[in-house]
């Protein structure tokens, strides 16, 4: 098979979910220039269709991005017309000195992230549509300055765009409001599982959430606490409380496994992102007395 026909498209998808470090969304590849300096993103270049965790995952047939989304992609440019290249110390477009890149992507934005004396550069971004559904990725080599040489055929990968996350409270109204009583005791360990409707293409899914918590009889603000990456399960995410007060819990961002990967965020839908919960003291009951029957 000609070399040129090994060209090797890799995805940039240098993210990880915070906390969670192994799991990660790709396969790094094998076939590099020297050293691991990369420039622009400083990221983790990952071979097409491994974007699923652990880098002994399976390989995907297809590649998904979110609507509206920025990703970065680079093609390895052909050994036998770059040469130096692979010398190098970095993946910098710069070290490139023969080769030129025409980029295409179908309900996509290109923008090349670094020129070099060649023109386009093997590094590229691209902003992803508004239009969901199946599209491409395409690459073709042209190598310049030399007395002869030949255009590579398209690299083509498959790329699919689904639509943004999206969640609010599944209750709305003056009926949202819920709260439950608690001793001085069980107050320190409350938690409420808050409903929500969720639309996701992935079963991973993160809130990040502003809690407000105000004086059970003035309603004035006592605290505010923003908690982040909390997982939603089933609908429901939890969060726990440690005091007396009427909680507002406000819905401020969500992603999931797809989202994260795009260094996007979903959408809070509605007028539903403000549920209130209140953590109420249970009566303790006084002494019984009786009245004197003699007045």
């Amino acid at each position: 098979m000609n070399n040129l026909k090994k060209l090797l498209i890799v995805f940039n998808l240098g993210l990880f979910l915070t906390g969670i470090s192994s799991r990660t969304f790709g396969q790094t590849i094998s076939d590099t220039p020297a050293g691991n300096n990369i420039p622009l993103d400083s990221k983790t270049l990952y071979e097409h269709g491994y974007n699923s965790s652990g880098a002994d995952s399976p390989r995907e047939d297809i590649d998904t991005v979110m609507v509206g989304s920025v990703m970065n992609y680079f093609v390895m440019p052909n050994r036998n017309y770059n040469t130096s290249y692979f010398g190098q110390s970095s993946y910098a477009a710069t070290n490139l000195t023969v080769s030129r890149f025409d980029w295409t992507a179908l309900n996509g934005a290109v923008t090349a992230q670094a020129v070099n004396t060649t023109g386009t550069s093997p590094w590229i971004k691209v902003t992803w549509g508004a239009t969901t559904g199946a599209t491409t990725v395409e690459v073709q080599e042209v190598p310049q300055g030399l007395s002869v040489s030949c255009v590579s055929e398209e690299t083509t990968i498959p790329v699919w765009v689904i639509a943004k996350p999206t969640i609010g409270f599944s209750q709305v109204g003056s009926a949202y409001a819920h709260s439950e009583c608690y001793d001085e005791t069980d107050k320190l360990t409350a938690f409420y599982d808050f409903p929500v409707s969720v639309t996701t293409s992935s079963t991973q899914v993160l809130v990040n959430i502003t809690v407000v918590r105000k004086d059970l009889e003035s309603g004035s603000t006592l605290s505010t606490v923003t908690q982040t990456d909390i997982p939603v399960a089933s609908g429901l995410f939890r969060v726990g409380f440690d005091d007396y007060g009427a909680y507002e819990v406000t819905i401020t961002k969500i992603t999931d496994r797809i989202a994260r990967k795009c260094d996007t965020e979903g959408d809070i839908t509605g007028s539903a992102d403000t549920f209130t919960f209140g953590v109420m003291p249970m009566p303790q009951t006084g002494t019984i007395y009786h009245s004197p029957n003699n007045y």
